[in-house]
Order: C-alpha cells, then sequence, then structure tokens
C-alpha cells in the first residue's frame, strides 16, 4: 500500500487496503484506471467494492474485543460482601482514611437532605405538568474507587507486617512460622468446646445428617422426655440454628410439679389422642436424641403446621426419637452445647447395643412367622 505501507499478498489480490482503505492493485490496472475511461471508472468501483470472504464477520469480531476490552473492569469487578457496609470511624482506619470517608458521608447527607430551596423543578409544556426532579444519587464508582483505595493500603500493610524480614534485629536469629506446632494445638484443642464448632453451612445439611458431633440441648421436664419418647415432635426456641441431624437431649435439673404433668399429659392425650405417656421423667440427665429436620421461624410454621403445637419465634422440626436404656448424669448448658467425650462414646455405644438387640428381635419374630 502506497499510503500506509501494508503489504498485501497475491493471494489477497486487488481491492482496497485492509488498514486504511486506500487502493492496492498490480501496475497493469493502475495503468488501466489512469486511462480516464468509462470502463476504467467502472473497474475502480469493482476494485473498490471488493471484500475477502468473512471481512463483516471480522469487523464485528474486532469491535466486540474492543468493546470487551473497554468494559473488562466493570464485568470483572467483584461485589464482596465484606466491604458493602464500611464503617467510617472503624479503628482500622488511618487518620486521612476517616477524614476521605467521613466527607463522603456528609457529602451525601447533604445531597439527600438538602433545602427544598435547591430542589429542581422539571415543567413540560407539552403535557402541561410539573415534575419534581430528584438529587442524583452519589456516584458509586467514586465511591468505590474510595473504598478500593482504603482496601489496597491496608493489605499493603499486612504484606509488610506479615513480610519474612519483619523481625527484631536485635535477635540473633530469625523467626520461622512452624506448622507442626499449630497443627498439635489445633489437634488439642479439638476435646475443648468452643462457640464456632456448632456454626455450620447450610449446604452442609446432608453430611450433618450422617456424622454426630455430640452436640447436646436440655430441657426442662415434662418435655424432654416427652421429646425423646416421640410424642413431643415441635420444640420451640427463641434462636435460630443452622443445626441439622442427631441431637442429644437432656433433661434440666430442675424437677417438674405434678401439675405441670397432669396439664402437659392433659394436653397431648385431647389433642393427638396419646394414651402412653413415660412413667418418671428424671431430672439432670441425657435422655437420648432426635433427629434435627429443619428450624422454622414462626411465619414459616404456621403455613407449613397450620395446627401446630408451638408459638416460639423458631421452631425445632424433629423425627426418629430414639431414648437411652441407661441415664448418663449431665450438667446442662444454654442453648446447644457439646457433650463430654466420654459421655458421648458411652451413649453412641449404648445405642448401637440397644440397635443389636432390637434387631436380633426382630429377626428371630421374622423367623418364627
Amino acid at each position: 500500500c502506497l499510503k500506509c505501507g501494508r503489504i498485501v499478498c497475491e493471494q489477497e489480490g486487488s481491492g482496497p487496503c485492509l488498514f486504511c482503505g486506500n487502493l492496492v492493485c498490480s501496475r497493469e490496472e493502475q495503468e488501466y484506471l489512469s486511462s480516464g475511461s468509462k470502463q476504467s471508472a467502472h473497474f475502480l468501483q469493482k476494485l473498490m467494492d471488493q471484500k475477502p470472504a468473512g471481512h463483516d464477520a471480522a469487523i464485528e469480531q474486532r469491535n466486540r474485543l474492543l468493546e470487551y476490552d473497554r468494559n473488562s473492569e466493570k464485568r470483572t469487578r467483584v461485589i464482596d460482601d465484606e466491604s458493602d457496609y464500611f464503617c467510617v470511624n472503624s479503628v482500622w482506619l488511618s487518620t486521612a482514611e476517616r477524614e476521605r470517608l467521613k466527607k463522603k458521608e456528609e457529602e451525601y447527607h447533604a445531597r439527600k437532605h438538602q433545602s427544598r430551596r435547591d430542589q429542581k423543578m422539571t415543567l413540560d409544556i407539552g403535557l402541561r405538568r410539573m415534575i419534581e426532579s430528584k438529587p442524583d444519587e452519589m456516584d458509586l464508582a467514586e465511591m468505590d474507587e474510595v473504598l478500593r483505595d482504603i482496601s489496597n493500603s491496608i493489605n499493603t500493610a499486612d504484606q509488610g507486617f506479615y513480610d519474612s524480614e519483619n523481625y527484631d534485629p536485635s535477635i540473633p536469629m530469625q523467626p520461622k512460622y512452624d506448622e507442626d506446632v499449630i497443627y498439635e494445638l489445633e489437634r488439642g484443642k479439638r476435646g475443648m468446646y468452643h462457640e464456632t464448632d456448632t456454626i455450620t453451612k447450610i449446604q452442609d445439611k446432608e453430611y450433618l445428617e450422617m456424622v454426630d458431633d455430640g452436640l447436646c440441648m436440655s430441657l426442662h421436664q415434662p418435655w424432654a422426655s416427652l421429646l425423646v419418647c416421640g410424642i413431643k415432635e415441635h420444640e420451640g426456641r427463641n434462636w435460630y440454628t443452622s443445626h441439622r441431624g442427631r441431637l442429644w437431649i437432656a433433661s434440666a435439673a430442675k424437677p417438674p410439679t405434678d401439675q405441670e404433668i397432669q396439664d402437659t399429659e392433659s394436653l397431648y392425650r385431647s389433642v393427638k389422642g396419646v394414651q402412653a405417656f413415660p412413667l418418671t421423667y428424671p431430672t439432670g440427665c441425657l435422655l437420648g436424641s432426635v433427629n434435627v429436620v429443619d428450624c422454622l421461624p414462626q411465619e414459616e410454621y404456621q403455613r407449613k403446621f397450620p395446627l401446630g403445637e408451638s408459638q416460639s419465634p423458631f421452631v425445632f422440626i424433629c423425627n426418629s426419637p430414639q431414648e437411652l436404656p441407661i441415664r448418663f448424669p449431665i450438667s446442662g448448658k444454654h442453648k446447644i452445647y457439646k457433650l463430654d467425650p466420654g459421655i458421648h462414646q458411652a451413649a453412641q455405644k449404648a445405642m448401637k447395643r440397644l440397635a443389636m438387640i432390637k434387631s436380633e428381635k426382630n429377626s428371630q419374630s421374622f423367623l418364627r412367622n
């Protein structure tokens, strides 16, 4: 090409340059076009209209890639819930960062609560009406830039703090991170109870139903025994739990009164038609376990169970009750807690032994029949 210098291969043929659009042709064709006849003008138009196969598709693909490159930052931006809400007076921010966020907050507050004198009105002459123009929302892109700068500064500070060279030069040796020691410490703490151990994820529901982590909940009598016996299936609480699966049930130390036992038994006798109730209601011991299927808020509980027995904010839906043949003394705690490993292991063995005895009895009765 005599205009931009692009080398056109013979295989491409004569036609406009794909870079600058100038005509590129052979020497013979150039002499013919210089004659100025009608045939040469027609030939020139024919050459300029020539396009290689797939030219339009290539142009469209080029424009698409250029558009992707222009808005790649917007499309690939990660929305982090941790940075969705930002505390202006956070102690982890520097003075300059707090002042910067404070200024943005004041601008947003002034824009949101501005005086009516500063409000703008739009007159629609065609429709003969007046429209109140709402103040523009705060520029989120600008705010994101502020938060991004602060986040980068925090990450840079953390990286500098954890740098391998960040140690006291007066120490004759450089400290090194030993993962084996941390592993031993964590393994030693497994027998201890931590509040975070009971926090599980929603997607772990099927897994939790197959395992037994020794989680227990204490109830007052007579409701604890009724839940373990299967008479009571819904247990109300003022708090929510994500636990699903086996939940051990223990009775509180406070003994029930005769009036409480009579009222509770008469309630289930009239509502569910239950006739057989536990002979005793022991206190301060491990009674058995149930399987927690779900924990429903009161609104959803009323929709699924219109005749439900509980009026608490959250209701545990339980099934598969199993009563222990042996009562293990236990001191209860608030909410859901972890059993002592020794008591938990003994209770599991008792449950397995009871299941084996029931299985043998069922096999013998089947053989007799």
